[in-house]
C-alpha cells in the first residue's frame, strides 16, 4: 500500500474538541444530488419535507448551507476514476477514508472481494477508532439466515459487516432488536420478518428514537440504509417516494432525540435515486449533510475520501 495514505494527527485533534463529542454516522445508499428534472423525486419538496425545511432547500445539485450546527453541501463520488461510482469502493472509500477506486484503478460493483479487504483491515474506521481507545457499533439488525447465506457461499460480505468484523465488534441479533437497540436496514424492519425475524415492524419515529438512543453510549454509531438503491433500480417512482418519505420522517425523529453532544453526519456513496430514467448508477455527487456541535469541522470535505479523516482529526479528548 501506498506511504502516503492517511494517519490522523492524534495532537492536533486533542487540542480542538470537546470531550463530549460524539457522532452518527446514517449511511444512505444510492442517493446523489442531481438537477430539477422530472424523473429526479427530490424536485419535490414533498419527497424529504423535514430535511428540504431544515436546509431551506430541496436535496440538489446546487444544494449549500453553512452556518452554525448546520452544513450541506455536494461532494464527490468519481474520485478521479473513469466510470460510474459504484457500492463496493464508494463504501470501502467512506469507511477508510483512503481512494479505493484509484487503487483498484476501477470503481468495483456490490462487495468487497479482494485487495479492498486490504484497505478495510488496514484503515477501516471502526478498527482506527478501537485503536484509539474510542467505542463504536454498527446499530443494523442481522440475522442468522444472513451469516448462514455467507456460509454457504449465496451472499458475499458487505463493506460494512467487514468494518465490523475486523474490527472485532459484535453483530447486533434479535435479542437487540427486542431490546429496541437495533435497526433493520429498511427502517421499519418490515423486510426482516422474511429473513427469520419474529417482530412486528416498527415505525420511522420509533427507529429514529432507538438511533438516537444508542449514540449515549459510543463515540460513533453508524447505520446503513439502502432504500434508496433499491428504489432507482427499481425505477419506480412511487416507491421512490415512498421510501423518501420514510427516511426523512426516520431523519426528523433522529434528530428531535439527538444528545446535544452529538453531530449527525448524513452520506452516499454514489448516486442513483435521483435519476429514475435510469436503473444504473449515476456521476453526480452526493451529499454530506453535518448536523450539530461539530457540523463545521466537515466544512473543507471535497469528495468520499475526506469524512473518515475528518471525523478520526475531530474526537474527543483522549478516551477516560
Amino acid at each position: 500500500m501506498a506511504a502516503d495514505f492517511f494517519q490522523p494527527d492524534r495532537s492536533a485533534a486533542e487540542k480542538s474538541i470537546s470531550s463530549a463529542s460524539r457522532y452518527l454516522l446514517l449511511f444512505l445508499d444510492g442517493l446523489g444530488l442531481g438537477s430539477a428534472h422530472s424523473a429526479n423525486p427530490l424536485t419535490s419538496p414533498a419527497a424529504m419535507p423535514f430535511l428540504t425545511a431544515l436546509l431551506d432547500g430541496l436535496l440538489l445539485g446546487g444544494l449549500r448551507v453553512d452556518q452554525s450546527g448546520l452544513l450541506a453541501k455536494p461532494i464527490d463520488a468519481k474520485l478521479g476514476v473513469d466510470g460510474l461510482p459504484q457500492s463496493a469502493t464508494g463504501q470501502t472509500t467512506l469507511y477508510t477514508g483512503q481512494n479505493a477506486p484509484k487503487f483498484l484503478n476501477r470503481h468495483q460493483a456490490g462487495f468487497a472481494n479482494g485487495s479492498l479487504r486490504q484497505l478495510i483491515d488496514g484503515y477501516g474506521l471502526f478498527k482506527q477508532l478501537l485503536s484509539l481507545g474510542y467505542t463504536a457499533t454498527l446499530a443494523n439488525l442481522y440475522s442468522p439466515a444472513y451469516f448462514e447465506a455467507i456460509a454457504t457461499r449465496r451472499l458475499r460480505y458487505s463493506v460494512c459487516t467487514l468494518l465490523n468484523m475486523t474490527a472485532g465488534l459484535p453483530f447486533r441479533m434479535q435479542s437487540e432488536y427486542e431490546q429496541e437497540t437495533a435497526i433493520f436496514w429498511d427502517i421499519t424492519g418490515e423486510r426482516a420478518q422474511g429473513r427469520g425475524i419474529a417482530q412486528p415492524p416498527i415505525t420511522p419515529k420509533e427507529a429514529g428514537w432507538r438511533l438516537a438512543m444508542l449514540t449515549k453510549a459510543h463515540t460513533l454509531t453508524l447505520f446503513e440504509c439502502y432504500l434508496t438503491d433499491y428504489a432507482g433500480h427499481a425505477q419506480d417512482r412511487a416507491q421512490a417516494d415512498q421510501y423518501l418519505q420514510r427516511i426523512d420522517r426516520f431523519i426528523e425523529s433522529m434528530v428531535q432525540s439527538l444528545p446535544p453532544a452529538v453531530t449527525l453526519i448524513i452520506t452516499s456513496d454514489h448516486g442513483n435515486v435521483e435519476d429514475l430514467s435510469t436503473k444504473r448508477h449515476t456521476l453526480n455527487p452526493v451529499p454530506l449533510i453535518a448536523i450539530g456541535p461539530q457540523a463545521q469541522a466537515f466544512a473543507r470535505v471535497t469528495d468520499l475520501t475526506g469524512i473518515t479523516p475528518t471525523l478520526l482529526l475531530h474526537l474527543p479528548a483522549a478516551s477516560s
